[in-house]
């Protein structure tokens, strides 16, 4: 797979750089005979995308309708050989988002609960205090993400949370169990240093009167589930999971899903590395096979 590429902009050399990481990975792969499912698309849901749309005059649908359709035709022009183009504003992933939701609030993992702390809107992360540092611009002050160098903003508000802090040893123990997992090797090091600063619950939904244009939380329509939890579970959809036995499996049954790769850019190791497993360790799947991450 190729990460899902976020619609609030254009489609530029580095989103082709994964495609033909990923494309070459493929065909070398089909050339020995091996049968592989190759998947790209769009990520579509989020506060950025909401602005964006609001400043092109247009509604979110309508802008992420075109901005996907760019992000399509790049891709064919440098023939990609992808065989499933995933949006996430599709309602086939809309029903595995939230079978996915339903299962992890069934087995204890989702809880609600009240956030305060830093948001960066630009990396669509939440953020504790150890991952952020003042700096200074043009003489005035400001909070910004350590990793990605992006504003950040304090916000408190009431959100649903995931037990991410139940996986600090079940992800290293991944780690270990896998030469493979991340790569290239030196990248493993990284995630374990993420690890062992410990490992902090989660915030996995936005009030909907601030996140309009996201998948709702089941049950709940004052929340919107969160955009990294929707994204990272294209994987899933386009993998041919079946939704209702994904919500409906007992509480201890572990559940099937294909062998995957990842291949994404270093910003957003974290997301895969620590988060994606996580939330497939908690529903009884598999953590990925592999999580390729390049120097982009």
């Amino acid at each position: 797979t190729t990460p899902i590429f976020y619609v609030n902009a254009k489609p530029h050399i580095g989103h082709a750089y994964s495609a033909l990481l990923c494309d070459c990975s493929v065909r070398w792969q089909r050339l020995n005979g091996k049968d592989v499912l190759f998947s790209t698309g769009t990520d579509e849901h989020g506060t950025k995308v909401q602005k964006a749309a609001k400043a092109s005059n247009k509604s979110p649908g309508v802008f992420c309708d075109e901005v996907s359709s760019s992000f399509r035709s790049a891709l064919d022009m440098i023939d990609i050989s992808y065989d499933d183009y995933i949006r996430t504003t599709e309602n086939r992933h809309k029903i595995v988002v939230q079978a996915l939701w339903k299962r992890l609030q069934k087995k204890g993992f989702i809880y609600k609960g009240y956030h305060s702390g830093w948001y960066c809107e630009s990396d669509e992360e939440f953020l504790t205090e150890k991952q952020t540092e003042l700096t200074t611009s043009d003489g005035l002050e400001q909070r910004v993400s350590r990793q990605s160098g992006h504003k950040v903003e304090l916000i408190e508000e009431s959100n649903y949370m995931f037990r991410l802090s139940a996986f600090q040893q079940p992800l290293l123990d991944w780690l270990d169990s896998n030469s493979e997992a991340v790569q290239p090797s030196f990248r493993v090091n990284e995630v374990k240093s993420w690890l062992s600063q410990g490992l902090e619950d989660l915030s996995i939904s936005r009030p909907r009167e601030r996140v309009q244009w996201a998948i709702p939380v089941p049950n709940d329509d004052t929340q919107s589930i969160y955009v990294w939890l929707d994204a990272l579970a294209n994987y899933l959809t386009v993998s041919g999971v079946d939704p209702t036995i994904v919500e409906n499996a007992g509480e201890d049954e572990s559940l099937e899903w294909p062998t995957a790769t990842h291949i994404i850019g270093k910003d957003i190791l974290r997301f895969h590395a620590i988060y994606w497993p996580a939330f497939l360790l908690a529903a009884g799947f598999k953590p990925p096979h592999a999580i390729v991450a390049h120097a982009h």
